[in-house]
């Protein structure tokens, strides 16, 4: 991540008041007149006309310390900045971007070719017991000799599951992270079957920003947003008793409203019903049994571009 362009964006988006909304906007406006994000920071006077109405002051950086590495460095060897200008930049965010917030900056390690990959997301609850690990791990595995790859969090349980399930049986994954890449470490389940071929790690966040749990919340929509499909394995109610949000719930909402097909594994399937599976089904997710395989997933995902109207202008 030392190229200027990557330090020009990481730049723009540490400037106060500057969001993801914002970024976009600037894309646009860089789109538009064929010109690199540095060329703002050297012309601050463009820089507030591409963020005309943002909250905030773009100031003038010294150019000779954008160039000498000095201003947005990520701190993480090997990283990649990716903004919507960027060739790697994923396409279903870019095609997404209309229908809800998400982010037009990321962090990536390893495996950028993942991002054009066919790729499904598995979530679900970090206490997701036994026979949600065995649906998860199996399907994983089954996903990832049909070619697709796996997304999720980094969570423990369900999330950790799928992502061995697939390295397990020689597929890809890509991990998104709730924190920065700076505070990212392989587990040691990971060790033995993780390569920079086989993983992509993933950040929306500041290299050295530690976990939150509204990052969670954040990262959830950034999954639903990067994939074809996005199965649920288990989920709680869409609050608890306390009134928190369920992040797997949320994630499952995230796919609905961006149109990402959504399938909920059957309530059937465990011993004690998960009252939001059932819930997620009301609310519109197709119902899949373990039983039938990776089939109605595959199926599924064939059509999930249909509901993405808005396409990107990159």
């Amino acid at each position: 991540m030392t190229t200027l362009e990557g330090r020009a964006w990481q730049a723009l988006a540490g400037i106060g008041g500057v969001g993801s909304r914002a970024l976009w906007q600037v894309a646009d406006y860089l789109f538009h007149y064929g010109m690199p994000a540095s060329w703002l920071l050297r012309n601050p006077e463009r820089a507030r006309e591409a963020l005309k109405g943002v909250k905030g002051d773009p100031v003038l950086l010294d150019p000779a310390a954008l160039a000498n590495g000095e201003v947005g460095a990520t701190g993480e060897d090997g990283a990649t900045l990716l903004h919507p200008l960027h060739p790697r930049f994923p396409r279903r965010i870019s095609e997404r971007r209309l229908q809800a917030p998400l982010p037009a900056v990321l962090y990536a390690l390893g495996n950028l070719s993942l991002l054009e990959k066919r790729s499904i997301a598995i979530v679900g609850r970090r206490d997701a017991g036994s026979p949600a690990l065995s649906i998860t791990e199996k399907l994983a595995a089954g996903l990832a000799a049909a070619g697709v790859q796996v997304t999720s969090g980094y969570a423990p349980g369900t999330d950790t599951a799928a992502h061995l399930g697939a390295l397990r049986s020689g597929g890809a994954t890509t991990i998104v992270l709730a924190e920065g890449l700076g505070s990212f470490q392989v587990r040691p389940d990971f060790k033995a079957h993780k390569t920079d071929e086989n993983t992509l790690v993933l950040s929306q966040f500041p290299p050295q920003a530690r976990w939150a749990a509204f990052q969670a919340m954040a990262r959830n929509k950034l999954v639903a947003g990067l994939v074809d499909a996005l199965v649920v394995i288990v989920s709680g109610p869409e609050r608890d008793a306390g009134g928190r949000m369920s992040g797997t719930f949320d994630a499952a909402k995230s796919a609905l409203k961006l149109g990402v097909p959504l399938l909920v594994t059957d309530p059937a399937a465990f011993p004690t019903p998960p009252a939001g599976n059932a819930a997620l089904i009301a609310k519109g997710a197709r119902a899949w049994s373990p039983a039938s395989g990776t089939g109605p997933i595959l199926d599924a995902m064939k059509g999930g571009g249909e509901k993405t109207a808005q396409k990107s202008l990159f």
